[in-house]
């Protein structure tokens, strides 16, 4: 029996946003329900198992792990103490239709190789620079982005952001940036082929995520022991710890309100109303505007080709929502081998020849690409537990056009005939489309790799294709990354956490802020808990402004200590030259053009030169009392000497020193709170022993 004194939260979904939330609330205080219509939890980010075959139904390496860590730290717990991490190196073999290979790793001497193999001399130079670049995108967006909320315009105008606005390279392209640094089409198509994970072009995608690359570089490429629903299922735990309950094959109907417009609750799909003081929805926001959320009580429903169809609370919204571009969606196999295919490794890509065009394909002309390119996850390469010994479990995701309304009324894929440089055609015939993918991988694979008889070695397999990604997870148009990531569709520009009419209702997930991919749904969890608590006035947990430290600064070699005043001084001449070398230039232009036109630019102010004495000068910058120069030179001077005092006096206390003292306040306080609830329990138990006891002597 619930807490009457605890807040009430439901939580439709059981994704990767979705538990995350529920931890943060269970931990919060809250008493916590989780539904989800599957009967398992993790979303895309499940598990298929076949006779000791296991697979990744969607991601399978754990990126931008900084995010991992803050989430298992606002727990009070460590990433390390739950999920066996594995470290993939290399992280991608690159395989290209000329035969060649780049090894992509995250050894920068072995990377800075590669690059200069196929750039020439110089290329690890602008691999450095490129980095450089990406990981100023990286920290940016993890203190401005991924942390921020921005639940209006004007937040994009906080001075932060402006400031650095331009250093993230919203703009341009992710392709753009590549090309800054890279000479050779090689390497722009190796260190851009990563914007397939926020189902984006590389030629549309911000030149922002570049910071991908720079995770994956130097934060390194990881997988989960026991695959990356360990992941989730660890998440899973700790809320339970907490007090949060999991319903699963439960879905929902609708999320109920009142006429005061707020969220009261969810319908169950047999009818079961459940009340609740939150409502947080990690279902795909687009379905969920469309399918959950309808006028008050619910109760106005219209018939439409032959299914219920409610009055939704804002259909505006829903269509805008529905409307905006979708990213990609996938034919992904999952292959059970009966043998190891050495020459794969845990990572691999296969790029098409016709780079831009196959992309094109996807994201303009959404359609099934002419020639794929796609990548295969060996995950039994890194973890032997994900298939029988001698053997491999492949996943391979085709990236293809996401569905749409064809013109007899369903949903379907553009595809092309042959020759046909633009879809001609629509089809929803999957199994021939299935077939078609799976010839071109197989035959893409065995030439590239040198292999033969790729498909005798399958004994299983399993599928999903766009149709069944919409069935299964309610992705609207079959959109494996909901809404996209160009600059109109983030930020201010997508949706955030609180339902922009609905109070008490809130959303997690792909298609909100901050947008897709685990890690981001991750951070997204954090903002939507932060806009519960604030909303219900409940202040943060303990936890999230004092994290666990990793680091022990009490010991005199950890200590960070701040720069020294030359230091300090060294950077401020270096920072000055480009100003000083500017001025230089300047000056010797404006001569050069006195001495050629006989007379100074126009847009210089005619004076008389030789008023510019030290005497006139003097005379500007004093009173011309030498009492009170005196006066104004001394207080300047103690100003000075003051400054320089503060600056090499020895600092307070360290911050380091604050948080150990406030932790260690904070665990005494929890040791206290815990005997006196063992004290509780204990008396509890005397009551209950001696009512038992006057019992059996009634009797």
């Amino acid at each position: 029996m619930a807490d009457k004194g605890k807040k009430k939260a439901i939580v439709i979904g059981a994704g990767v946003g979705g538990t995350s939330t529920a931890a943060r609330l269970a931990h919060a205080g809250f008493d916590v329900d989780v539904y989800e219509k599957n009967e398992y939890s993790g979303g895309r980010c499940s598990l298929i198992h076949h006779e000791g075959y296991r697979f990744d139904q969607g991601p399978s390496l754990l990126l931008l792990p900084p995010l991992f860590h803050q989430l298992y730290n606002d727990l009070g717990e460590r990433l390390e103490d739950h999920v066996d991490l594995i470290q993939c190196n290399p992280n991608y073999v690159i395989h290209y239709h000329d035969g060649e290979k780049v090894i992509l790793s995250s050894d920068r001497a072995k990377l800075g190789a590669e690059v200069e193999k196929w750039e020439g001399k110089g290329g690890s130079a602008r691999l450095e620079d490129f980095l450089r670049e990406a990981g100023i995108h990286a920290q940016l967006s993890y203190e401005h982005v991924l942390g921020q909320p921005f639940p209006n315009f004007l937040a994009m105008l906080r001075p932060e952001v402006l400031i650095n606005l331009l250093k993230l390279h919203p703009f341009g392209s992710l392709w753009g940036r590549c090309a800054r640094y890279f000479k050779t089409e090689r390497m722009r198509r190796a260190f851009s082929f990563g914007s397939m994970y926020l189902g984006s072009s590389p030629f549309d995608a911000p030149g922002t995520y570049t910071l991908l690359q720079w995770t994956e570089t130097c934060e390194g490429i990881w997988y989960p022991k026991g695959g990356f629903h360990s992941v989730v299922q660890s998440i899973v735990n700790i809320s339970e710890k907490y007090g949060a309950k999991y319903h699963f094959s439960t879905p929902i109907a609708s999320v109920i309100h009142d006429s005061r417009g707020r969220a009261t609750g969810v319908k169950l799909e047999n009818g079961e109303v459940k009340e609740a003081d939150v409502v947080v929805v990690n279902a795909d926001l687009v379905w969920a505007h469309n399918n959950l959320f309808g006028k008050v009580g619910d109760s106005a429903v219209v018939q439409g080709q032959g299914k219920e169809q409610k009055d939704l609370l804002d259909p505006n919204l829903a269509k805008r929502l529905e409307d905006k571009p979708h990213s990609c969606s996938s034919i992904s196999f999952y292959w059970a081998l009966d043998s190891i295919i050495p020459s794969l490794n845990a990572h691999n890509i296969f790029l098409a020849e016709d780079y831009k065009g196959s992309f094109d394909d996807i994201f303009k002309r959404k359609g099934m690409p002419r020639e794929p390119s796609f990548y295969v996850n060996v995950p039994s390469r890194v973890d032997p537990t994900a298939a029988p010994k001698n053997k491999d479990s492949l996943v391979i995701l085709i990236p293809v056009g996401h569905l749409h309304n064809t013109k007899n009324g369903e949903q379907g894929i553009r595809t092309f005939s042959n020759g046909s440089k633009e879809p001609d055609q629509d089809s929803q015939d999957w199994p021939a489309l299935v077939d078609r993918a799976r010839k071109q991988v197989i035959e893409i694979m065995e030439s590239r790799l040198g292999i033969v008889g790729l498909k005798d070695k399958i004994v299983w397999e399993g599928v999903n294709t766009p149709q069944t990604w919409k069935e299964k997870f309610n992705l609207t148009h079959g959109s494996i990354l909901g809404i996209t990531h160009d600059f109109f569709n983030v930020l201010s520009f997508r949706q955030q956490a609180r339902h922009p009419s609905l109070k008490g209702a809130y959303f997690v997930g792909a298609s909100a802020h901050p947008g897709t991919g685990v890690p981001i749904a991750i951070a997204g969890s954090r903002l939507c808990t932060q806009a519960i608590l604030s909303d219900l006035s409940i202040p943060l947990p303990y936890t999230y402004t004092h994290p666990l430290s990793l680091v022990n600064r009490s010991n005199p070699l950890n200590t960070i200590a701040p720069p020294t005043v030359l230091y300090t001084l060294e950077g401020l001449l270096f920072g000055s030259i480009p100003y000083m070398i500017g001025s230089i230039i300047t000056v010797l232009l404006c001569m050069a053009y006195t001495v050629y036109y006989k007379s100074p630019p126009t847009f210089i102010p005619q004076r008389d030169i030789a008023r510019f004495t030290w005497t006139y000068l003097r005379s500007v910058m004093t009173t011309g009392d030498t009492e009170i120069d005196l006066i104004v030179l001394i207080v300047f001077t103690m100003l000075g000497v003051l400054g320089l005092a503060l600056s090499l006096m020895p600092p307070g206390e360290p911050q380091w020193m604050t948080d150990a003292r406030e932790n260690a306040r904070h665990n005494e306080n929890m040791k206290k709170e815990k005997m006196k609830l063992m004290e509780k329990q204990l008396q509890a138990q005397k009551e209950w022993l001696s009512n038992q006891q006057q019992q059996q002597q009634q009797k």
